[in-house]
């Protein structure tokens, strides 16, 4: 096939066919001849290729929660839920991340406003 250096509209579609069945943008990337760089550019630029990659990704982590689900279940002979936990904490991060991001300014709670003085009571 060789190195596309334009985009073409049937991307899109080849990109979420390939993730929509679990695999990654590695895969995108591989199959599609481009490099990461590329694809994040294409995601940038073109809005159909960036939303086809965010439905094919959700659809991608259904795929895996449901190996997830038939893994606890006992589906498999040999599911490895360490290995499957390390991969949904790296690859879905959104969702299964331990670390929680830094509170934003607009996201403190009232109770938090009041202990750092942001917020003043009145004493009647």
């Amino acid at each position: 096939m060789g190195t596309p250096n334009k985009y073409k509209k049937e991307y899109a579609k080849k990109a979420a066919d390939i993730l929509a069945v679990g695999k990654s943008k590695a895969a995108v990337c591989a199959a599609l001849d481009i490099s990461r760089r590329t694809f994040y550019d294409w995601c940038a630029a073109h809005s159909e290729f960036n939303d086809a990659i965010d439905i094919a990704i959700q659809k991608c982590q259904a795929v895996w929660e449901e190996i997830g689900e038939n893994g606890i279940k006992g589906n498999y002979e040999r599911f490895g839920a360490a290995p499957w936990i390390f991969t949904m904490k790296n690859r879905f991060r959104d969702d299964y991340s331990d670390e929680k991001d830094e509170k934003k300014e607009d996201d403190k709670s009232v109770l938090e406003k009041i202990i750092t003085g942001e917020i003043k009571i009145k004493h009647d």
